[in-house]
């Protein structure tokens, strides 16, 4: 994978989770592409698969509800693909693999780690089980920047995106999260055979 790739995510959150498990393995991250939400991902993808000829790149999604596993969505999306371009897929949201670092996430969100599900990519939602266990925090901080307000009609509070962040950044370990999803396990597997290529 030589010391750089390229790559591109749905948002920022999916960037910070991609940029720790890269240099979990000692891969840096030259340029970041998309953020601008799943559809604009796939739309793209073909214009990244081109761009794989002239170097590596990563790109990480969200199976979500899109097909029962991984192999099916990649062979949906990207039927042709370069070996340059890396495509991995979260079971079945991001979220998933940050609840996997159970003792982390329970001392971030300040609730016992008993709250925490320890079979996380089996969660139907993982971005709702997460916010759900925010609700029960002992630190009104998190509970206000996670949990969307009372009466409000957004999904999520509006420090979320930065919150899970820091959490990322600071706490969050992919190695030690491997352990609890088994699609992060392939993934780190996966991107540390690419890399000694």
């Amino acid at each position: 994978m030589g010391g750089s790739v390229n790559v591109a995510v749905k948002g920022l959150l999916d960037e910070a989770v991609l940029k720790k498990m890269l240099a979990s393995i000692d891969v840096l991250v030259e340029n970041v592409y998309g953020r601008r939400g799943k559809a604009y991902l796939r739309e793209n993808l073909p214009r990244y698969n081109q761009a794989a000829q002239y170097g590596r790149w990563v790109v990480l999604v969200d199976l979500n509800d899109d097909a029962p596993c991984p192999p099916p969505l990649v062979a949906t999306w990207l039927p042709g693909r370069n070996q340059n371009l890396h495509l991995r897929v979260a079971v079945r949201a991001i979220e998933a693999w940050l609840l996997a670092d159970r003792e982390a996430i329970a001392y971030f969100l300040h609730v016992p780690q008993a709250k925490i599900p320890q079979q996380p990519e089996a969660e139907s939602n993982p971005k709702v089980t997460l916010i759900n266990i925010a609700r029960h925090s002992r630190s009104r901080g998190i509970r206000e920047d996670i949990v969307p307000r009372e009466g409000s009609t957004a999904r999520q509070g509006v420090g979320y995106n930065s919150r899970l962040t820091e959490f990322v950044m600071k706490y969050w370990a992919p190695e030690r999260a491997a352990s609890c999803a088994e699609s992060l396990k392939r993934s780190l597997a996966s991107l540390l055979r690419w890399k000694n290529e």
